[in-house]
């Protein structure tokens, strides 16, 4: 149960950051403060996803409760696994052998702790 707890929060963390930059390109910087807070209170991708980046944080905080945070923390590793993808899926980025070589190390990484 664990595991899925694990899965569900990296892809909800992962689609709030996909969110956060959709957002991010829909905001007004170069207009002063006050105009910039305005620009970020208004905007729905940007919330949304900040909103959904607070569901792991609670997630872990519930998780840490009965794993070992030497298993739990570099199993949110995932995150930096599933965000590309889906960046390249809904966003239309590219990446270059040299990321996906690291994204392969990092899920390398992630299922030696799981397993052990």
């Amino acid at each position: 149960m664990q595991i899925l707890a694990i899965i569900l929060l990296v892809l909800v963390g992962a689609v709030g950051t996909v969110l956060m930059k959709v957002g991010a390109e829909k905001m007004v910087y170069g207009s002063g403060v006050a105009a910039g807070v305005r620009s970020a209170l208004t905007n729905v991708h940007l919330l949304v996803g900040i909103g959904l980046q607070l569901v792991p944080l609670a997630g872990w905080t519930v998780l840490l409760k009965t794993m070992p945070l030497t298993k739990l923390q570099p199993m949110i590793a995932l995150t930096y696994v599933v965000t590309p993808v889906l960046a390249i899926w809904l966003l239309g980025e590219s990446m270059p052998m040299e990321r996906v070589a690291g994204v392969a190390l990092i899920t390398v990484g992630v299922v030696l702790v799981g397993i052990s």
